[in-house]
């Protein structure tokens, strides 16, 4: 599925997987116009196996900003709870 490209000055986040392998990134701010599935299609060719396209999802972020499409924004991150229990607490972590 396609989304709409990307324009600058907006802010974003990243994710993908899903359950334990569940990640995302971000936020980021993007600094120029761009399209993401271009971006992927340019990448895609080179990844044959499930397990280098999933290493590929990881690198996605870090691409982008290591090219000044996106710069990443420092953020406090807030978990509120799960399982139907309310436990706010500060999550910590590097989210690029």
């Amino acid at each position: 599925m396609a989304i709409k490209p990307f324009k600058k000055g907006e802010f974003i986040c990243i994710a993908s997987g899903v359950f334990e392998s569940y990640h995302r990134f971000g936020p980021f701010l993007v600094e120029m116009d761009f399209d993401l599935n271009e971006f992927i299609a340019t990448l895609e060719h080179s990844q044959k196996e499930n397990w280098e396209i999933a290493d590929l999802m990881h690198e996605i972020p870090r691409m982008l900003v290591a090219q000044g499409i996106l710069s990443t924004i420092a953020c406090r991150n807030v978990h509120l709870g799960a399982f139907g229990e309310l436990q706010v607490k500060e999550e910590k972590g590097d989210y690029i």
